[in-house]
């Protein structure tokens, strides 16, 4: 038992470094020098980080657990209590957001120095968060409210997709799950849709690490990796992520070398590396990581309207939206205090409304 904590614990690390770098990447660009570093640019790979381990995470849990559709629905369910609750309050407080920014607009005459409020974010978004379905709408559209909600949106639907399969396609399951991540994969590299791939990542992401659970269960036991192969993956994604951001043929490799990190990890013996990632400081940060990755969002834009108000400092347009401009050292010091930031608010929604909300979820069932 102490070593399947363990290595649950190290993959939750796996999840909060993702989730963190996935704020890393959405920090405006205050400053050259921080905003062009290529492995933050890079950092929205993360998700797709997040997609192979969810499969894993999914099939390990689930796949011989879907018999009837009780099974389906209970497990529906649980996916609905653990997305949804979280993803609720924050699309409320983004179009709080809103119209904060139309009465700003309307009675003050402060008009917003980058989207107007409710063009983008309008009725016809709102409800695709409601529903959330926004991942099947072109990237563009996907990205209203809380943006970083299409990636749950596309993930709930693959939940679906991977219990009906489950439960209906009996032994060939194995097969439809390798078909599906293959060929959305093959997809992503040859046509690069970048306009309409956000279910295509959460498809090959997912199903791959579907595959790699079932690799996993047969090579347990048989197999036995060098500790040494987990700080070379980091070092390999690392490098992935530094020199080919621009690569978009590229980009689906992040999925063989997830799976190569996590095999790493699960293959692996006892050693530094692995009691590394199960610090609780790291295991921590996996544990808020949902959290952090639905609210910072949210804590960006308040901080960044804090820091107009302090600092006045002069605006540059960048990507269509106007972002003030620091010196270095100014700007290093923002960041941090923003990661804080994120940190802390992360803490408090999982405290009050995810870990709450899942757990209401598990009684309900019976779970």
């Amino acid at each position: 038992m102490s070593t399947t904590i363990k290595k649950i614990d190290q993959l939750e690390s796996l999840r909060g470094v993702a989730a963190l770098l996935v704020v890393l990447y959405h920090v405006p660009a205050w400053n050259p020098l921080i905003h062009n570093i290529s492995i933050i640019r890079s950092g929205f790979m993360m998700v797709d980080l997040f997609f192979v381990l969810s499969g894993f995470v999914i099939y390990t849990a689930y796949a011989q657990r879907i018999t009837t559709v009780y099974d389906l629905a209970k497990f529906q369910f649980l996916r609905f209590g653990r997305l949804y609750p979280v993803h609720l309050l924050f699309l409320i407080l983004f179009l709080g957001v809103e119209i904060l920014k139309y009465v700003l607009q309307q009675h003050f005459g402060i008009a917003s120095l980058s989207k107007q409020p409710f063009d983008q974010n309008n009725f016809a978004a709102f409800m695709r968060d409601i529903f959330m379905i926004k991942a099947f709408w072109p990237n563009e559209q996907a990205i209203t409210f809380n943006s970083p909600a299409w990636s749950i949106s596309a993930e709930f639907y693959t939940y679906l997709i991977f219990g009906l399969i489950v439960l209906l396609s009996g032994k060939f399951k194995n097969h439809i799950f390798a078909l599906l991540g293959l060929t959305a994969t093959g997809i992503l590299m040859i046509y690069q849709p970048e306009h309409y791939d956000f279910m295509l990542r959460c498809t090959a992401g997912f199903f791959i690490g579907c595959m790699l659970a079932l690799s996993i269960r047969h090579l347990k036991g048989k197999v036995i990796l060098n500790p040494l192969w987990i700080p070379i993956c980091f070092v390999l994604i690392a490098l992935f992520m530094t020199f080919t951001h621009d690569a978009k043929a590229l980009k689906v490799l992040i999925y063989p070398l997830t799976c190569l990190l996590i095999a790493s990890i699960l293959l692996s013996r006892e050693h530094f590396w692995k009691n590394f990632l199960s610090h609780p400081a790291l295991v921590w940060l996996g544990t808020v990581s949902f959290s952090l990755y639905m609210s910072h969002g949210l804590v960006l834009w308040f901080y960044q309207q804090t820091i107009r108000v302090l600092f006045h400092r002069p605006e540059m347009i960048i990507n269509d939206l106007s972002i003030p401009q620091f010196e270095f050292p100014l700007a290093l010091l923002l960041t941090i205090g923003l990661l804080i930031a994120c940190l802390l608010v992360a803490h408090i929604t999982y405290l009050l409304i995810e870990s709450p909300f899942r757990d209401k979820s598990r009684k309900l069932v019976k779970v």
